[in-house]
C-alpha cells in the first residue's frame, strides 16, 4: 500500500521534502486551500521532483450542498470554474449531474495531474436515501462521460459516506451490489469516510466503522477496482491489508480525519497543538515530551528510523508530519505486503498485541496523555475480526 499526502492548509515544503525523502509515494490536493493558478503550479512542481509520483486533485464537490451555509468557508473553492452551490433536488435530475460531472472533469482533464477524481455528493445518513440515488448515479455516469475527453488517465470515482450510513451493515451490502456492478466501470474509487468531527476519534475508532471501511475495500478490491483511501491515516494499514491501495494523511488534525466540520469556521484563540510521535509498535501518536520520558526505560517505543533524531527534545514544527510520513509508510510496507489479506490481518493482529503489551509495561511506569492512551486498539482487533467475519474470510 502507497502513502500520499493529504493537503491543506500550511503546505509549505512539507509535501516537497516528504517526496525527497521518498517517504510518500504522491499527493491528493484539496480545492479549499489552494488557487487554481497555484495548483497547477504545484502539480508541475511535484513531477519535477518525482516524475512518478501520484498527482491528484479533490475538486470537493460535496460541499456545493452545504454552500449556501453563511458559516460555511468555502475558502478558495469559490474561485473554480466549476464550482457552484447547488440543492439536493437539483441533483435529483440524471441530465443536471451529467453537465455537473462533465464541467469537473473537464476542469481536471486540464491539469497535469496523473489521473482523475469525479466528483460526488456525501452520504449524510442512510444509503436508503435521497442522497444515496444521487450518489449513485454521480458513478454510474463519470465514465461515459470521461470517455467523452479520449483521455487515457486513470478515472476514480469519489464515494463519500458518514460512519452513520456506513455502519449499518445489511444497507451497506446492497449498496456494494448496485456500485460493483456497473455498465461503465471507472478505474477505482476515492474513499471518504467521514466523521461528525475532525476531533471525534471514537467516531472512527470504531469496531462497526473499521470493520465496514475494510469491508468496502475489499469488496470493491475483489471486482478489479483500484482504493484509494482519503484521510485514512492509521487505520490505513489495516485497509491495506484489505485491499486498499493507497491510504493518505496530512499534518493537522482535519488532515487526518474527513468531516464536513472542517469547513465550519473557525475556533479563534486556540493554541496550537503539542507536537506528536507516531510510535509504529504503538500504533498511535504520543507527544514528544512522553517520547522523552519513555524513551529511556521502554526504548521500544522508538522506530529507529532516519527521522527519530529530530525528537531529541522538542521538535521543530515542521518535521512533526515528516516523522509520521515516515512511521505511517514503514507501518505500511510491514502489515500490507502481499495480496493474501488472511496472511495480512495476521500481520495486523500481532501488531496490535504488541501494542497491547508495550501499552502493559507504560502503564506500570508512566501516565499517558488521553490522545496517546490505548483505547484505539480495542476497536481495531474487534474490527478487523469483524470485518474477516463479514467478508467469510
Amino acid at each position: 500500500m502507497k502513502l500520499y499526502a493529504q493537503h491543506g492548509y500550511g503546505e509549505g515544503e512539507k509535501i516537497s521534502q516528504g517526496l525527497q525523502k521518498g517517504i510518500i509515494s504522491g499527493a491528493v490536493y484539496g480545492a479549499k486551500d489552494i488557487n487554481p493558478d497555484r495548483l497547477n503550479e504545484r502539480l508541475g512542481e511535484i513531477a519535477a521532483i518525482s516524475p512518478t509520483a501520484g498527482r491528484l486533485f479533490d475538486p470537493q464537490y460535496y460541499v456545493s450542498l452545504i454552500g449556501s451555509d453563511p458559516n460555511i468557508r468555502l475558502g478558495r473553492l469559490e474561485e473554480y470554474p466549476y464550482f457552484s452551490i447547488m440543492r439536493r433536488s437539483q441533483l435529483e435530475s440524471n441530465k443536471l449531474i451529467e453537465d455537473e460531472l462533465r464541467k469537473v472533469i473537464k476542469y481536471q482533464v486540464g491539469l497535469p495531474v496523473t489521473a482523475i477524481i469525479s466528483p460526488n455528493i456525501l452520504i449524510s445518513r442512510s444509503f436508503d436515501s435521497v442522497e444515496a440515488v444521487i450518489a449513485k448515479n454521480f458513478i454510474r455516469q463519470a465514465k461515459e462521460i470521461y470517455e467523452e475527453f479520449s483521455d487515457k488517465r486513470p478515472l476514480y470515482v469519489t464515494l463519500a459516506i458518514s460512519r452513520e450510513a456506513l455502519i449499518d451493515f445489511t444497507e451497506l451490502e446492497a449498496f456494494l451490489n448496485d456500485v460493483t456492478l456497473l455498465n461503465s466501470p471507472p478505474d477505482g474509487f476515492y474513499l471518504l469516510i467521514g466523521a461528525r468531527s475532525v476531533e471525534a476519534r471514537t467516531d472512527l475508532y470504531n469496531a462497526d466503522v473499521i470493520a465496514a471501511w475494510m469491508l468496502l475495500n475489499y469488496s470493491l478490491k475483489i471486482n478489479g477496482y483500484q482504493l484509494i483511501n482519503g484521510y485514512s491515516d492509521l487505520i490505513s494499514p489495516f485497509l491495506g491489508a484489505a485491499g486498499g491501495d493507497i491510504g493518505c494523511t496530512g499534518w493537522w488534525s482535519n488532515l487526518r480525519v474527513f468531516s464536513m466540520d472542517r469547513f465550519a469556521p473557525e475556533a479563534t484563540g486556540g493554541r496550537q497543538p503539542v507536537q506528536r510521535y507516531l510510535s509504529t509498535k504503538l500504533l498511535n501518536r504520543i507527544t514528544f515530551y512522553e517520547l522523552d520520558a519513555l524513551r529511556r526505560v521502554i526504548p521500544d517505543v522508538v522506530n529507529e528510523l532516519s527521522m527519530d533524531s529530530e525528537y531529541i527534545g522538542e521538535p521543530e514544527r515542521a518535521m512533526e508530519v515528516l516523522q509520521s510520513w515516515e512511521a505511517l509508510s514503514s507501518l505500511l510496507t510491514s502489515l500490507a505486503v502481499s495480496g493474501d489479506s488472511l496472511k495480512n490481518l495476521e500481520k495486523c493482529a500481532d501488531a496490535i498485541k504488541l501494542a497491547g503489551d508495550l501499552y502493559t509495561s507504560i502503564k506500570a511506569r508512566y501516565r499517558l496523555d488521553t490522545k496517546s492512551d490505548d483505547s484505539h486498539l480495542e476497536a481495531l482487533l474487534e474490527g478487523m475480526n469483524l470485518f474477516k467475519r463479514r467478508a467469510e474470510l
